[in-house]
């Protein structure tokens, strides 16, 4: 099959726009990028400042503290740095409509929206790594091809979290993860069992759904494990520690630049080989997406990046019985060309 490559000045602008993006969040303090703002409570003599995300007719509020003349003018330094992130953010949004105009891959609006919250809370600068299909449709513009499978879309936005990362980083902040999908519009999911704390976060008569997950630790895959400097509970997932080591910048183009995390697509096309053996009979079309998304990547990674591909192969020699299965399952894959 042939590579159906885009054109080399749309990966200069690619890679001009991913460059910008690392930049902008090396420099910028994190608290700018936080959506929402500040407002004020009166209690009899005394004000009270919050935090504040609005979407429509949705709020969610985190308590700031007294309104002190300190913490005025800490909201005033935020303020500054807002300014400057907003003309930082701008620049961005420019290069990323030139590269869309170049034919790279847009996502749906409604995820971008919540993708853009989710970067500014922060949580792919605390151990957060994109998965699933949303991930695999950032790798096209990465490797600047338009990759097979891409037409198949999905509001299903995965997040899968190093807890090690999100355990060193326990300070408090404005309105947190839940927060912030409430303003959206988001509910949460029931858990499992009675009592356990919802994972995921579903709005109510459309297809739009966010899933939190951690890589098992043990044998109990149904108990949810909390992030405290999240604020969220996540679903343990055997394999997922293997997916999300060392990830890698992505931008997500929409009508905002989203600067996310993702797996090395060598180990994200050997992983799914691993997901697609490991489903029931019931799940034969997830099973049959599995196995092409990871056949697109490995055609591609044998050409351009074959030394990707080995690495990701010695990283499962710690895995032996993961390994053999993916070996079965690449075995399979030649069979049937």
């Amino acid at each position: 099959m042939t590579l159906d490559r885009l054109p080399e000045t749309t990966a200069t602008v690619y890679a001009e726009l991913l460059e910008q993006a690392l930049a902008v969040e090396r420099t910028a303090p994190e608290s700018a990028a936080v959506p929402g703002g500040v407002v004020a409570k009166k209690l009899g003599a005394n004000s009270y400042l919050y935090w504040q995300i609005r979407k429509g007719d949705r709020s969610a509020q985190r308590y700031l503290g007294a309104d002190t003349p300190e913490l005025r003018a800490a909201l005033a330094r935020l303020r500054r740095d807002r300014a400057s992130l907003d003309l930082d953010r701008t620049a961005l949004a420019r290069l990323a409509a030139m590269a869309l105009r170049g034919g790279m891959l847009r996502e749906e609006t409604p995820v971008v929206s919540v993708l853009d919250l989710l970067a500014g809370l922060g949580l792919f600068r605390r151990g957060g790594v994109l998965v699933g299909t949303v991930a695999y449709r950032t790798y096209g513009n990465l490797l600047g091809v338009a990759l097979a499978s891409t037409t198949l879309r999905t509001q299903d936005i995965d997040v899968a979290h190093d807890l090690a990362i999100a355990l060193a980083t326990l300070e408090e902040g404005p309105p947190g993860v839940v927060e912030g999908l409430t303003a959206l519009g988001f509910l949460p999911v029931p858990g499992l069992g009675r009592g356990e704390p919802s994972t995921s976060f579903k709005i109510r008569g459309r297809d739009l759904r966010v899933d939190f997950l951690v890589p098992a630790r043990s044998r109990r895959r149904d108990r949810a494990v909390s992030i405290p400097a999240l604020g969220i509970s996540a679903h343990p997932l055997p394999m997922l520690d293997y997916l999300i080591e060392e990830p890698i910048p992505a931008v997500v183009l929409g009508g905002v630049a989203v600067l996310v995390r993702v797996p090395r697509p060598a180990r994200f096309a050997l992983h799914k080989l691993w997901t697609a053996a490991q489903r029931s009979p019931s799940e034969s079309a997830k099973s049959r997406k599995d196995r092409a998304q990871a056949a697109a990547l490995l055609e591609l990674l044998r050409v351009d990046r074959p030394a990707d591909l080995d690495d990701a192969w010695e990283a499962l020699e710690a895995r032996p019985t993961a390994r053999r299965i993916i070996e079965r399952e690449l075995h399979r894959s030649l069979d049937s060309e």
